[in-house]
């Protein structure tokens, strides 16, 4: 697996969170997360936002395997936003170095298989280097807001680890 090593600077998100505490019930909630973000009172109310793009972000580990951490599901914001939909948050991703991986594919399958993937091959590489701040991932929209036919199924997903 390619990756690349990259600074970034401080994002501003809004979306939706939730509490991860099993492995086991993981799945459906981030699942839950992200179909919520696309009803209608998710995304679609969200002001100000810096493009079309959608994040995952993983955040607040509560231990350094990772079996417990929050996760948000929403999208970058300008820093001078004041109005926060209903039910949603804001967070800031911190500045600072992160591996870069460029997936592409239908997200359902694509991400799922790279985090496995990196769990079984990456893991190790990165275990004294890795800071369990914020993971995230991208999901490039081109600007135009949708996710569906064609972009869906080879949809472009950046994916950042927070690095030391």
């Amino acid at each position: 697996m390619k990756y690349e090593i990259v600074e970034i600077k401080e994002k501003t998100l809004v979306g939706l969170k939730a509490r991860i505490k099993e492995e086991k019930t993981a799945h459906d909630t981030i699942w839950n997360l992200w179909k919520d973000l696309y009803s209608e009172k998710g995304v679609k109310n969200v002001k100000d936002r810096k493009n079309g793009n959608l994040m995952g972000v993983y955040y607040n580990y509560s231990n350094e395997n990772g079996f417990e951490y929050d996760c948000l599901t929403g999208c970058e914001v300008k820093d001078t936003i004041d109005k926060i939909p209903e039910k949603m948050v804001k967070i800031q991703i911190p500045e600072g170095k992160y591996a870069k991986f460029v997936i592409t594919g239908n997200p359902e399958k694509a991400v799922g298989e790279f985090w496995n993937k990196f769990w079984k091959e990456l893991s190790e590489d990165f275990s004294g280097n890795r800071r369990y701040t914020y993971d995230f991932e991208e999901y490039i929209t081109k600007d135009n807001y949708e996710i569906s036919g064609e972009s869906y199924e080879n949809m472009e997903i950046h994916i950042y680890i927070s690095i030391k």
